[in-house]
């Protein structure tokens, strides 16, 4: 009984390391409504006036990671809350993005995420204008986790989330509620991805 139960947990040890070891791309869905960067599999979508960039950083490993890029072409300030983003999985499970302390937990205190080496390129090809849009500091706010950006400016920042790609096969990311400060409209883009298991 005893040579048993060590055998069981020997067996689980073993597909929990063959879990963790797969590894997993993450790749755009065909989206007739999106624009999508062949090299990078950055995904584009705009409404109402605001461009909404997601690009997959499969380099990244330890988590699912995204780069966002928020362009503001309207006339008004606008704003959002990267806490309220969520990635969404094939039975509708939402999950948010790790907190500061979970990705050192996960990713190291020195790390420093950066866009696929590509990225710029097809970004300038696709659109030049928005690689030369300023991107100001953020604003002292009373909201500690609102983030405004003003016309004609951008925004970057990186989500990660705990890997859901190993299980998941397919993805949907969600940059909720972005507000126009003026209009009081509110604009949800949602990125789709399929992932690639290898």
């Amino acid at each position: 009984m005893k040579k048993e139960t060590i055998f069981s947990i020997s067996m689980l040890f073993a597909i929990v390391s063959c879990a963790s070891l797969q590894t997993t791309n993450i790749v755009p869905a065909i989206d007739q409504d999106a624009t999508i960067f062949p090299k990078t599999g950055a995904v584009v979508s705009t409404k109402n006036g605001i461009v909404v960039l997601a690009v997959p950083l499969n380099d990244v490993k330890e988590v699912d990671a995204f780069g966002v890029i928020i362009v503001n072409e309207t006339r008004n300030w606008v704003s959002f809350y990267k806490n309220k983003c969520v990635l969404l999985d094939p039975n509708g499970s939402t999950f948010p993005p790790l907190s500061k302390s979970e990705e050192n937990f996960h990713l190291g205190r020195g790390f420093k995420p950066k866009m696929p080496p590509q990225f710029k390129m097809e970004l300038f090809s696709w659109r030049h204008g928005i690689i030369g849009r300023g991107s100001i500091p953020a604003m002292p706010l009373e909201d500690l986790q609102k983030t405004l950006v003003m016309p004609g400016s951008k925004r970057q920042f990186f989500l990660y989330f705990k890997k859901r790609s190993v299980s998941s096969s397919r993805l949907t990311l969600i940059i909720p509620n972005i507000y126009n400060e003026v209009s009081d409209e509110k604009t949800t883009f949602a990125f789709k991805f399929n992932v690639q298991k290898g």
